[in-house]
């Protein structure tokens, strides 16, 4: 539904005084007095530069944000002056602990420090020095099609968001507008590399898609960071270190090392915001548990996805001899199990110790398993 202001501007009378006033150098200077606190920001590492972190000073820091924000409903940018009849933006998501984690600032900082270019920093051309077989490149050209199927998720979850999140978490909101920027960028290198060796895309995942959209439309942001700012970020950085292992080109192993970078910042944010939430809201832990019990099917889905598993057997082994599929099969069972380990592991250090004895899915890892 669309937003009307409470006058048409164009007929305020008011408001076009004013602005001819002003253009005829008659200025009030009413904002010289503006009851706000008075700093200079200054950075505390010239060669880092100014950060969110050196800003982080009285009024307009974040470390002093209540938990519940209850005075700010507009787009006032957090220390700013409110005076008169300010827009109710109707934010839903207004308890710092909702959205908050420790790391933030730190993040938004690095994925700026550590920005880079598919178009420009991917060596294209030396996938014509050493081109790979046919099987080896459609095997890739799978794999990376399923790679977009996941960062398509990774851009619309914190899309789906930041206007429902209160103006004066701006930080953590700044780092959303990152995540995306970081998920569009992985999502454009995995493409052209997939149309780059000639084969053309590969098909999508039933499973992994029912199981993606499960946790992109979590009712809950805490919930919804859970599913895809952990077990799907954790899934892909274990994903990545695999491939990076494996592959014979440069091309790959340099996509690979940069989405390790990247989904590592993802997962850094997804257990601190977890162990923050936690922290902070003692009483939601069973919930939350009870989410994660309910949810981590979806894992199963996106995990024993063939479109997943066997790329990755056929990269793993360097083809489809039965000698290469049977080392294939090894090493994916290994990073399996190191999916599985990991993401148990970041759960109980992030607040939910005791998830890796009911889960289900170690029951189901060693059934998929059970021949490899």
């Amino acid at each position: 539904m669309a937003f009307y202001a409470d006058k048409d501007y164009t007929e305020d009378e008011t408001v076009l005084n004013a602005a001819a006033q002003v253009m005829q150098g008659n200025l009030s200077l009413h904002w010289f007095d503006a009851k706000t606190e008075r700093i200079k920001g200054r950075p505390s590492n010239m060669n880092r530069g100014l950060t969110y972190q050196d800003l982080d000073i009285g009024t307009y820091g974040y470390t002093n944000i209540p938990e519940n924000v209850r005075t700010s409903q507009s787009m006032v940018s957090r220390g700013s002056e409110k005076i008169g009849k300010l827009p109710d933006m109707g934010y839903v998501v207004n308890r710092k602990s909702d959205v908050w984690s420790d790391n933030v600032t730190e993040l938004y900082e690095e994925s700026k420090a550590r920005r880079w270019v598919p178009a420009t920093d991917i060596p294209w051309k030396e996938l014509h020095a050493s081109p790979l077989g046919p099987e080896l490149e459609c095997a890739y050209a799978q794999l990376y099609t399923f790679l977009q199927e996941c960062e398509i998720v990774s851009l619309d979850f914190p899309s789906r968001w930041v206007p429902l999140i209160n103006q004066d978490f701006l930080e953590q909101k700044s780092w959303l507008c990152a995540q995306m920027l970081d998920a569009s960028r992985l999502l454009e290198a995995f493409r052209k590399r997939a149309l780059y060796g000639g084969t053309g895309l590969g098909r999508a995942s039933v499973t992994a898609e029912q199981g993606l959209k499960e946790w992109l439309w979590a009712d809950k942001f805490p919930q919804g960071s859970v599913s895809i700012n952990l077990s799907l970020a954790g899934l892909l950085l274990v994903i990545y270190r695999h491939v990076s292992a494996f592959a014979t080109t440069t091309v790959d192993r340099k996509i690979m090392g940069y989405a390790m970078q990247d989904a590592g910042r993802q997962v850094a944010y997804g257990l601190s915001q977890l162990r923050y939430h936690l922290k902070h809201r003692p009483l939601e832990v069973a919930a939350m548990e009870e989410y994660v019990d309910d949810s981590e099917h979806a894992m199963i889905g996106i995990l024993g996805s063939p479109e997943l598993l066997e790329p990755m057997i056929i990269i793993s082994g360097g083809g489809l001899e039965q000698s290469q599929i049977n080392k294939g099969r090894s090493a994916t069972a290994k990073f399996i199990r190191l999916v599985v380990s990991e993401y148990m592991e970041r759960l109980a250090v992030a607040g939910l110790a005791g998830h890796s004895r009911r889960s289900r899915i170690p029951a189901l890892i060693d059934r998929i398993q059970a021949t490899a």
